[in-house]
């Protein structure tokens, strides 16, 4: 009897210590439960089967997705939730897990309850049999649509300053980023809001057909004909047959109806090249087409009117002009309303890489062969004048491309160009015996004038070259070029 009563004490022992056990189980299963329901997102098990079919899911289903955690397992898999696109990165993922290498973490998409897709952070662990085969994967699923969306947001906006700092460089087909572009730049986007005419001045080869023409483009005429008039090229017994037209018969050979470049230029723009090469008389008439009277064809009385957009463009000074009785006053006041210069080559010289890197890429196709110029080149580059502007820039690059040698065409250096155009000029080239005394007689004026500016400013260059409308830069090159000490 007394060891039947030991072996009811031993099994009630163990039954206690079984149920301690159960208790303490039961305890550590709720601790780990709420552990896991309390987590910043929804911990989970996932079989590695055809859909990926979630075996467990805690309870932040409710806040991730809107879906209860019984949903998730019951109703719901990956595959149904994850975009197909996605599906095919995250299975690339998990193809890679190993034994040895079973962590990994991704970022995708999942549909919620409401049908928005929500970016979701996964940091997980893969569970492999013996065999070494992946069963099923345990993680976290963690909300990160905030974070996702001001990174894209911060990417676009990276995206856009980047092409903005990019159109900085480039405004139309002019290329550059040098304080005196700039300046066109801004001007062009002012004249691009106005009907009003622009004259555009600047040497030869400086990029006045470029500037007019992004004109055209970035107006609300952009679409509408684009009219291009060298008026140095017409001559004047033919202009006013170019500029309105003519009807049968009204000269000999004109065997029908012609319309002019007035006509043709209806709703657009009309781009008057060498403007300065226009004779009195036409002035004249195209003042009246501007002033609102319209014009008549040749050999006709009928009246016409044209809306068009004058642009004009000219490397000559229309002041002096003027004065000298080769322009009209009232025809120069209603051409230049919106005047813009463009700068030569020697004053924007900061502008050469952004340039030579466009012409070598441009013209390298010619050629088939791509290159760089060297460093020894550039230099070269930089300590010419470049009195042929952007065009000469241009010819030797498709040299070198050519001929893989760098030669300069000697011209005469031009007159630095005018803060402002129409100022009348002190000195003109004379193409004579005395061209090569009067040229000396430039240059020893340019470098006592530079001289007193630095005098006059302590020898300040950045001020001296703010007051005599040139680059730091250039300033530079004169001084070094007459010695100035």
């Amino acid at each position: 009897m007394y060891a039947a009563e030991l072996n009811k004490d031993s099994e009630s022992g163990e039954t206690m210590r079984l149920h301690r056990e159960n208790v303490e189980l039961r305890q550590r299963l709720n601790l780990v439960t709420s552990l896991l329901d309390n987590l910043p997102g929804m911990a989970y098990r996932c079989l590695n089967d055809e859909n990926y079919t979630f075996e467990y899911a805690s309870k932040g289903a409710r806040d991730l997705f809107g879906f209860s955690a019984e949903q998730i397992v019951n109703a719901y898999a990956f595959r149904q939730l994850v975009p197909e696109e996605d599906q095919l990165k995250n299975y690339e993922v998990l193809q890679q897990l190993t034994p040895e290498n079973d962590r990994f973490v991704l970022v995708y998409r999942m549909r919620s309850a409401q049908g928005e897709y929500r970016w979701i952070h996964e940091r997980g662990k893969g569970l492999f049999s013996p065999e070494g085969v992946l069963v099923a994967m345990d993680g976290l699923l963690t909300d990160i649509t905030d974070q996702k969306n001001e990174e894209i947001a911060l990417r676009q906006e990276n995206t856009r300053l980047r092409f903005s700092v990019d159109e900085r460089y480039k405004l139309g087909k002019i290329i550059g980023k040098s304080q005196p572009i700039l300046k066109v730049y801004k001007r062009i986007v002012q004249a691009t809001g106005t009907k009003a005419p622009v004259i555009i001045h600047g040497e030869s080869g400086t990029g006045k057909e470029l500037a007019a023409r992004t004109i055209h483009d970035l107006s609300d005429r952009k679409d509408k004909p684009y009219i291009t008039v060298n008026c140095g090229a017409i001559p004047e017994s033919l202009m006013e047959s170019e500029f309105f037209g003519h009807v049968r018969g009204a000269f000999t050979g004109a065997n029908t109806d012609r319309e002019g470049h007035l006509m043709a230029a209806n709703k657009g723009t009309l781009f008057l090249d060498e403007i300065g090469e226009m004779p009195l008389t036409l002035q004249v008439k195209l003042l009246r087409v501007l002033d609102g009277g319209g014009f008549s064809p040749v050999g006709s009385s009928k009246v016409l009117h044209s809306d068009f957009r004058l642009v004009s463009a000219t490397n000559r000074d229309l002041n002096q002009m003027v004065c000298n009785g080769a322009m009209r006053e009232d025809f120069y006041y209603r051409i230049n309303t919106v005047p813009i210069l463009m700068p030569p080559l020697r004053d924007r010289l900061d502008d050469l890489p952004i340039l030579v890197d466009h012409f070598m890429q441009l013209y390298a196709e010619e050629t088939g062969e791509k290159t760089q110029i060297p460093p020894h080149v550039i230099q070269k580059f930089e300590s010419h004048d470049w009195p042929g502007n952007v065009r000469e820039l241009i010819n030797v690059i498709r040299r070198y491309l050519t001929l893989k040698e760098v030669s300069f065409t000697p011209f005469n250096t031009p007159a630095p160009a005018q803060e402002y155009p129409g100022a009348k000029a002190d000195i003109s080239i004379v193409h004579s015996d005395l061209a090569m005394p009067v040229v000396d007689d430039l240059a020893q004026f340019e470098k006592n004038m530079i001289l007193k500016a630095l005098n006059l400013h302590q020898w300040h260059m950045g001020n001296t070259a703010k007051a005599l409308g040139i680059s730091r830069r250039t300033l530079q090159r004169r001084v070094n070029k007459y010695k100035i000490k």
